[in-house]
């Protein structure tokens, strides 16, 4: 991969990090402005899932584990990281649980690896049951 490739597939993956975190802050306004029966939304627990957190470990998994190593930076990867648990926390807030998140990205990438379902990777890394689809 050419120094031109790497600092254009490194500007993509700002730019999806970057969207990401503001759809994180939008659901986060969202769900702080709901009250306590509305958050205990199934759907929006699966939407948790599929708009960032499932988006989040592909990120990872595209730049780690593809065979293409891509150089994330420092920032990047630690902004990533946080990203993903916070998306878990509100994945866990909608089913009814409230939980401090501070999982690893590459062992959630190794997880969905394994079982090819993002739920069943969210369930053994929050231990809150996953939703019946």
């Amino acid at each position: 991969m050419s120094s031109s490739d790497t600092d254009e597939k490194l500007k993509e993956f700002s730019e999806r990090i970057e969207t990401l975190s503001g759809t994180l802050q939008d659901e986060i306004k969202v769900t702080r402005e709901k009250n306590n029966e509305e958050i205990r939304q199934k759907s929006a627990a699966i939407e948790c899932l599929t708009k960032g957190f499932g988006p989040s470990v592909a990120i990872y998994i595209e730049a780690r584990l593809k065979g293409n190593l891509i150089p994330i930076t420092p920032e990047q990867f630690q902004k990533l990281e946080a990203i993903m648990n916070g998306w878990l926390e509100l994945y866990t807030e909608y089913l009814g649980e409230k939980i401090e998140a501070n999982f690893s990205i590459r062992e959630a990438a190794v997880l969905f690896l394994g079982t090819h379902d993002i739920q069943d990777v969210a369930e053994i890394l929050t231990r809150v049951p996953k939703v019946d689809k």
